[in-house]
C-alpha cells in the first residue's frame, strides 16, 4: 500500500484533474453539476462504495427529472480515481435557475438517509461555486461540523470506515430487498391476471363466460386480484427476511393468508374466487423470496426442496378429520378418495410435480420466443399449459362436485385437447354439462406463470 504522503499527493492530483475538467466546461460558458462522496480514509472507492455511488446517481437523476430538470447521465461523465467516484455534467442555465437547482440538491442531500456522505456541487458559467453557506455535519457523530471533527480528530478513521461500510451495506441490501419484493409482487399479480384472461377455459371463469359458476364473473376476479396484491408483498417480505426452520413457517404464512382471505371476501361480496391461490402463492412466494435473498438465487431444485419442507405432513395433518365427521370440502374429498382426493396440498407436499413435469414445458419452448403483442399466441400457450396440468392433476374441486369417474373422463378429454381446438371446446362443453370447475388446475397454472416470470425476467 502506498505511504500516506503518496496517497495524499495522488488524491490532490486527482482533484486537480477534476478542476481542470470543470474549467473546460466553464470555457464554453457552461454551468456544472457534480456528484461525489464524502469518504473518510483510504481507499476513496471500492466495489461497495461504487455501488452506492451509482445508486445515488440514479436516485439523483430521478429526483431532478421529477423536478423538471434534465441532465445527461452518461458513463463518459463518470470518473473513478484516487479521490473516489465522481460525476460531472455541464448545462446551460440562468442565475435564478442555478440557485434553484442548488436548493433542490440541498433538499436531496438533507432528505437522503445517508445524505451526509453525499456531496453535490453546483458551479455557475464563470466557474464560481453556488454555496448555501451551511456546514455539513459530521457523518459519524452528527453533532459538530464535518470539518471541525476532522481537524480535532474526534473519531478514528477505523471507526468511521466501519460505520460507513456497515450503513452502506445495509442501505444497499434494503434497496435490493425492496426491488426484489416489488418485482415478485408484480409477477404474482401478473400471473393471476394472465390466468383469468385465458378465454374460454373449461368450467372456469374467463372474460368470455363464467364456466360452471353462476355466482361470479370476470370482474369478480379482477376485484379479488386487486385485493390480494398487498398480501403477496407480505408473503415475499416474510420469505426474504426469514431465518428459522422451514418446517415451522407454515403458521406465519397462514396468518397472512387468513387476512388475505378476509380482504378477498370483502372485495367479492363473500364469493370464494382465490382461496386456493392464497394458499399456493403463500408457499411459492415465500420460497422464491427466500432463495432470491441468498447468494445462489432462485433455482427449481431449491424451490421444490423448500416447499416440500414447509408442507411436510400437510395432507395428514390437515385433511384427516379429527372429528367423527368430515367438515370441510377438503376433508370430505380426502375421506372419500384418500390420496387421490388430497388436491393442492398433495401437490405442494410433493414439490408441485404437475408444474415441473408438465406446465412449464410449453412456456420453456414457446414463451421465450413469442411476442407479448400477439394475443392469440399467448392464449394458445396458456391453453396448452393448462391442459397439461388438467391431464394429470387430481383436481379435488372436480371430485367434490362430481366423482372419480368424471375426473378420469375429464383428464382424458384434457389430454386429447392438447393442440386440438375442437377437442378443447368439447372439453369446455363437458364441464358445463357435468357442472364441474377445475379450480385447482387453474391455481397451478398461476403458479407456473409466476415461476416462469421469475426465471425469465430480471430480479
Amino acid at each position: 500500500m502506498p505511504n500516506s504522503n503518496q496517497i495524499l499527493n495522488d488524491i490532490l492530483d486527482a482533484r486537480e484533474k477534476r478542476a481542470s475538467l470543470r474549467s473546460k466546461f466553464v470555457n464554453n460558458e457552461r454551468c456544472t453539476l457534480s456528484l461525489s462522496l464524502n469518504i473518510a480514509g483510504y481507499p476513496k472507492s471500492n466495489p461497495l462504495l461504487l455501488s452506492f455511488f451509482n445508486d445515488v446517481l440514479s436516485e439523483l437523476n430521478d429526483y431532478l427529472q421529477a423536478n423538471r430538470i434534465e441532465v445527461e447521465i452518461a458513463d463518459e461523465l463518470k470518473i473513478t480515481d484516487e479521490a473516489g467516484d465522481f460525476f460531472i455534467v455541464p448545462f446551460l442555465s440562468s442565475l435564478n435557475d442555478v440557485e434553484k437547482l442548488k436548493k433542490l440538491t440541498e433538499t436531496f442531500e438533507s432528505t437522503h438517509i445517508l445524505g451526509r456522505l453525499i456531496d453535490i456541487d453546483i458551479f455557475n458559467e464563470k466557474g464560481m461555486p453556488i454555496s448555501s453557506g451551511k456546514k455539513k455535519l459530521c457523518y459519524f457523530c452528527g453533532e459538530f461540523s464535518a470539518v471541525s471533527c476532522m481537524r480535532n480528530k474526534r473519531h478514528s478513521y477505523k471507526d468511521i470506515r466501519k460505520k460507513l461500510s456497515d450503513e452502506i451495506s445495509q442501505y444497499l441490501e434494503n434497496k435490493r430487498k425492496e426491488l426484489v419484493v416489488n418485482k415478485l409482487t408484480s409477477y404474482a399479480t401478473k400471473a393471476i391476471l394472465y390466468e383469468i384472461s385465458l378465454s374460454p377455459k373449461p368450467g372456469l371463469v374467463s372474460y368470455e363466460n363464467s364456466g360452471a359458476h353462476t355466482d361470479m364473473n370476470f370482474f369478480t376476479f379482477l376485484n379479488s386480484s386487486a385485493s390480494l396484491t398487498p398480501f403477496f408483498k407480505e408473503f415475499c417480505l416474510l420469505g426474504y427476511q426469514y431465518s428459522g426452520k422451514y418446517e415451522a413457517v407454515l403458521g406465519q404464512i397462514r396468518q397472512i393468508g387468513l387476512r388475505a382471505e378476509k380482504a378477498m371476501f370483502k372485495a367479492t361480496n363473500d364469493i370464494n374466487t382465490h382461496k386456493g391461490i392464497i394458499f399456493v402463492f403463500g408457499i411459492a412466494l415465500f420460497s422464491i423470496a427466500k432463495l432470491v435473498s441468498e447468494k445462489e438465487g432462485y433455482h427449481d431444485n431449491g424451490f421444490r426442496l423448500i416447499t416440500k419442507k414447509i408442507c411436510k405432513g400437510i395432507v395428514a395433518n390437515e385433511l384427516l378429520s379429527t372429528s367423527k365427521k368430515a367438515i370441510t370440502h377438503g376433508e370430505k374429498v380426502y375421506e372419500k378418495y384418500s390420496m387421490i382426493g388430497a388436491g393442492v396440498r398433495k401437490e405442494a407436499e410433493d414439490g408441485f410435480p404437475s408444474i415441473f413435469q408438465k406446465a412449464l414445458k410449453p412456456f420453456d419452448t414457446s414463451l421465450n420466443i413469442f411476442s407479448y403483442n400477439n394475443q392469440n399466441e399467448i392464449q394458445q400457450i396458456l391453453q396448452t399449459a393448462l391442459l397439461q396440468i388438467m391431464s394429470v392433476n387430481n383436481d379435488s374441486n372436480i371430485l367434490y362436485r362430481s366423482n372419480l369417474d368424471t375426473l378420469k373422463q375429464f383428464q382424458k378429454l384434457a389430454k386429447d385437447a392438447i393442440n386440438n381446438n375442437d377437442a378443447y371446446y368439447k372439453l369446455c362443453n363437458f364441464c358445463i354439462e357435468k357442472n364441474i370447475s377445475p379450480g385447482g388446475s387453474a391455481d397451478l397454472l398461476s403458479v407456473s406463470l409466476l415461476l416462469y416470470f421469475v426465471k425469465t425476467e430480471q430480479l
